[in-house]
C-alpha cells in the first residue's frame, strides 16, 4: 500500500507530501529526522486511515480513519513499568503531551509503521488501547 508522508511540525519539510511505496524509504525517511526535537508525522493510506507517529528516541502510534470518526486506537508500550509520566511531542508549533504508556522504543514504533505501511491494518503484536 501507498502511503503519504507529512510533518506535523514543519510544514516546510520538503518531504510533505512524499508517496512511500516500501518499508526500506519509509524507515530511511523516519530514520532521518529522530536527530530533531520528538515531532509527530502523519502516514496517510490510500485505504481511508492513517497513523499519527511520534519520531523521538522514543515514539508512539495512534491509527484512525482519515474521516475523523472513530475508533482512534493507540498502541500500547509493551514496557509494563511505562507509567503514566509523559513525553512530549511537538506538533502544529506546540507541545503535544502523551503518557508514556504509549511510549515505544522507536523500532517497535517502525516495526507497526511498516505492518501498516504493507496491510493498511493496526500490527497485531502489540495492544491497542480505544482513546
Amino acid at each position: 500500500m501507498i502511503v503519504t508522508f507529512f510533518d506535523g511540525d514543519d510544514e516546510t519539510n520538503y518531504l510533505n507530501g512524499t508517496a512511500i511505496r516500501d518499508n526500506g524509504r519509509l524507515f530511511q525517511i523516519l530514520r532521518s529526522m529522530r536527530n530533531r526535537s520528538p515531532f509527530i508525522c502523519e502516514l496517510v493510506g490510500e485505504n481511508g486511515y492513517y497513523l499519527l507517529v511520534g519520531v523521538g528516541t522514543v515514539g508512539f502510534v495512534q491509527y484512525s480513519a482519515r474521516d475523523g470518526n472513530p475508533p482512534y486506537l493507540v498502541a500500547v508500550s509493551p514496557n509494563s513499568e511505562a507509567g503514566e509520566s509523559e513525553v512530549e511531542f511537538m506538533f502544529g508549533g506546540t507541545p503535544t503531551p502523551v503518557i508514556r504508556r504509549y511510549c515505544m522504543p522507536f523500532d517497535d514504533v517502525l516495526q507497526i509503521a511498516g505492518y501498516f505501511q504493507e496491510t493498511g491494518r493496526t500490527y497485531p503484536g502489540v495492544a491497542w488501547d480505544e482513546i
